[in-house]
């Protein structure tokens, strides 16, 4: 149980620690590369069964996105997708043996939060234009500057310890009860950590999706 509140360091590469929540991102990235180099290599006007599933995918994420955002489903797929893809898969990683969930160090929530703060004036500014996006902060008066701030930052925080308050309560839950029920518990809780794996990815998709809706629609009211 401590390991789950302080991560292993396995090896140190040139003095820096590296911990088993790094290696199991480590793995994560790979199984993702490698994904997409299968579902790709081989793309074609007849579609087969993996490009199936990519393309079922993208059209998920892009009807996700319009029926939020009308518009800006091609626009937000790129990030969108790649965080519901990473978020998913690494929510997961502590199924496969010796891998623990890197979303269950706040570290990693809290970059992943980090990529949406940052990716919210990117978009803003890339459709509104400068002047248009910041003048959002002072309006309707200069005094709510330091509000629109303080829930920008407020709400990156949040996004990250929703993920990771709910993937570490469930890794703490899932130990506990292995240690209690070792024979009967691992296929029900397998079954919910998949699920509970989804939904999380889902929610912090979901959310993405408002806050990015949210910098690039105010212009046209």
């Amino acid at each position: 149980m401590e390991e789950i509140f302080n991560p292993r360091v396995l090896f140190y590469l040139f003095s820096v620690p590296v911990t088993r929540t790094t290696v199991s991102t480590w793995v994560v990235m790979a199984f993702l590369v490698l994904l997409s180099f299968l579902l790709t290599r081989r793309m074609s006007f007849v579609p087969g069964r993996l490009q199936n599933v990519l393309e079922l995918f993208v059209e998920a994420v892009i009807n996700l996105i319009e029926g939020m955002s009308p518009g800006n489903g091609r626009k937000f797929l790129p990030l969108v997708g790649a965080l519901a893809l990473f978020i998913g898969t690494a929510n997961l990683a502590h199924l496969v043996p010796g891998l623990k969930a890197p979303t269950s160090d706040f570290n990693t929530a809290f970059g992943l939060a980090l990529v949406v703060f940052f990716a919210v004036p990117f978009y803003g500014i890339a459709t509104r234009g400068l002047k248009n996006y910041f003048k959002e902060y002072i309006s309707p008066s200069p005094i709510l500057l330091p509000f629109h701030i303080i829930s920008e930052i407020t709400r990156t925080f949040s996004l990250a310890l929703r993920l990771f308050g709910n993937i570490l309560g469930e890794e703490i839950i899932i130990g506990i009860l292995f240690l209690l029920a070792p024979l009967v518990v691992p296929v029900p809780m397998m079954l919910f950590s998949i699920f509970s794996g989804v939904i999380q990815a889902y929610i912090f998709t979901i959310l993405t999706v408002v806050y990015l809706s949210s910098a690039v629609e105010v212009s046209k009211h």
